[in-house]
């Protein structure tokens, strides 16, 4: 295997978690903060990984896009959804790959989902606040429940619990079927679940299987990793309206 040449933006928490796992499978060529001029790095690299903040997401892609530049973006793509389309619509433009993260899809998981009700609990201790939960943990379950819920079809979206350290809402679709989100972030254990499916149990590495199929699998679908993406802004977008 040919290791790609990769350049990294964002070295927080988590993109230093990222840039472990891409140091034992690609040629890193720098690593900016967040706040560094990028503008110069654009040569011999074949991917940047935008791991910043989220209100800076949209800028630091689209300048690589442009520069015909494949991108890997933290989620979300932007909090606007009228940018995150203009970034798409530039990827394909630009004949250039374009991922965001969906880390939950690479866990092997299988979700059973009823007719009726069904329950997503996600708790743990975590020093952010419920104005972040939409972003940093229901977004994961937008884009694994993809196939269920999208904007045609929901008929109500009921808020039952919103204070600092929690997050409880219900989607309701059209057909009565009922999603019922929880999240806690004041609570041990560390739990992620949606039915019976156990997403904070797994054996595999998903950081590592979703970094390889982006670099290096031809048959990883770009484009419904986009279309998730930007069907999970649009949602977020809905709740945060309604709630």
């Amino acid at each position: 295997m040919i290791k790609k040449n990769v350049g990294v933006i964002g070295y927080g928490k988590w993109g230093k978690t990222i840039v472990d796992e891409l140091c034992k499978i690609s040629n890193i060529q720098f690593i900016l903060r967040s706040k560094d001029d990028y503008k110069d790095y654009t040569n011999k690299v074949d991917w940047i990984f935008v791991l910043t903040p989220n209100n800076t997401h949209y800028s630091i892609t689209k300048f690589f896009l442009k520069k015909k530049i494949n991108v890997f973006c933290e989620k979300p793509l932007s909090l606007k959804i009228t940018e995150a389309k203009k970034l798409v619509t530039l990827s394909n433009s630009n004949n250039v790959k374009l991922y965001i993260n969906d880390i939950e899809n690479f866990k092997n998981k299988k979700i059973k989902v009823n007719k009726l009700i069904n329950h997503i609990i996600r708790t743990k201790k975590d020093d952010i606040t419920s104005n972040s939960l939409l972003y940093r943990l229901a977004y994961h379950d937008f884009y694994l429940l993809s196939k269920y819920i999208y904007l045609d079809k929901i008929k109500l979206i009921k808020s039952k619990k919103i204070n600092k350290k929690k997050l409880n809402f219900e989607i309701i679709l059209k057909n009565n079927q009922v999603f019922n989100f929880y999240y806690d972030i004041n609570r041990n254990p560390a739990e992620h679940i949606i039915n019976k499916t156990k997403f904070h149990i797994y054996n595999i590495n998903p950081i590592k299987k979703m970094l390889m199929s982006i670099l290096y699998k031809s048959h990883t679908s770009f484009k419904k990793n986009n279309q998730d993406a930007l069907n999970c802004i649009k949602l977020i977008t809905k709740v945060k309206n309604n709630i």
